[in-house]
């Protein structure tokens, strides 16, 4: 469990209104109430739910980003039981494949951010397309494609070494950290962790949408970075070497790994971070219901729980950033992704989308770094 999460008095809601403004029509004890924008017939889905299996959710969170969810969900869903794996972002779909290829029993909910494995589940036609009542009050860049939807934000940060570092050698953003290797080339030779753009879809993803913020001025500041990077393949690793000091500078450090991590007391006195000054990447997590889910009802009710304002709080006490609008930054454990907005302004976030257009600059993308990581 994470160290120092938000207090959660708001776990303690009563089951009747869990999911925010309810209904004032009379339900059955055994029923909950929705909120009033909900269609009529919701309750006929949540009485078939009662008749369905457990729920088994392929996803790319811990059972800690979990929990806080699944116990809230379960307050109004008593029935239903709910499994979550912690798989690789490309592994829900290759497992899923094989699975629905084999008629073996296979997952009701399926969550990742790789960009090429999502849009060729799209091209496939293997997302069911439902339509959640909760979509009206999501940002239009929640739903990329029909029947999926972001679970949350991942920001992006730069993570440096204390201890090392003095302050006026600490970097903003990539640019920043780019004039600082320049005019100080012996401090941070070969001593900055970052994503193998060769090998991790994860960091092309990234890089693109910090150079699609950035253009030009930003794919020079990358070159002079990647001359010193180390290539790592999560930020998990590249967190405990710059503790050790082994590295001095982390770049393109998930939020999701760095927030929960600098929270220790231990790794505070080591690490500070920033957001990126000159444009702050962040990643859509994405949800979608599989063609062929054994339990449609209950996943459906799990999925449209994510996006209520319950569900997106819940999973901000996971160490998440959700984005829903009027989730507070009081009710979550870090950031929100309107606190963030509010903090740097919408003119230095950048969204790592699901546009096919995108994964045609892989190429050029990684053939630059290639060159760029060869040469030094």
């Amino acid at each position: 469990m994470l160290h120092g999460l938000m207090r959660v008095a708001a776990r303690a809601v009563l089951p009747a209104v869990a999911l925010g403004m309810l209904s004032t029509a009379q339900v059955s004890a055994q029923t909950p109430a929705v909120p009033d924008y909900y269609p009529a017939d919701y309750a006929k889905m949540i009485e078939a739910s009662k008749s369905e299996g457990d729920i088994l959710v392929y996803s790319i969170m811990a059972q800690y980003n979990w929990a806080p969810v699944l116990e809230d969900f379960k307050k109004l869903y008593p029935w239903i039981n709910v499994s979550t794996l912690d798989l690789n972002s490309n592994e829900v779909f290759t497992r899923y494949y094989a699975e629905r290829s084999s008629g073996a029993k296979t997952t009701d909910l399926i969550v990742s951010a790789n960009v090429d494995g999502w849009l060729e589940f799209f091209d496939k036609g293997a997302v069911e397309p439902y339509a959640s009542p909760e979509e009206s009050k999501l940002p239009k860049w929640a739903k990329p494609h029909d029947g999926a939807y972001a679970v949350s934000t991942t920001p992006f940060t730069i993570v440096y070494n204390k201890l090392v570092l003095p302050e006026d050698k600490r970097p903003r953003g990539i640019q920043h950290l780019a004039k600082l290797i320049e005019e100080n080339p012996a401090l941070f030779k070969n001593a900055i962790g970052g994503y193998n753009v060769e090998l991790s879809p994860f960091a092309q993803a990234v890089s693109l949408a910090y150079l699609a913020k950035t253009g030009e001025a930003g794919q020079k500041a990358l070159d002079t970075v990647w001359k010193q990077t180390r290539p790592e393949m999560s930020t998990g690793p590249m967190m405990a070497k710059l503790a050790s000091g082994e590295y001095k500078v982390l770049y393109f450090g998930s939020g999701v790994v760095v927030f929960p991590k600098i929270n220790d007391a231990v790794n505070k006195k080591v690490m500070g971070w920033n957001f990126i000054e000159d444009g702050t990447p962040f990643f859509l997590r994405l949800m979608a219901i599989p063609k062929g889910a054994p339990n449609p009802n209950s996943a459906k009710l799990l999925l449209d729980f994510i996006l209520s304002h319950t569900g997106q709080a819940a999973f901000g006490r996971g160490g998440l950033t959700p984005y829903r609008p009027g989730v507070k930054k009081e009710e979550v454990a870090f950031y929100t992704y309107e606190s963030i907005r509010e903090e740097l302004g919408e003119e230095n976030l950048s969204f790592i989308d699901y546009d096919p257009a995108m994964v045609k600059k892989i190429p050029a993308l990684v053939e630059r770094w290639k060159q760029v990581t060869q040469s030094k």
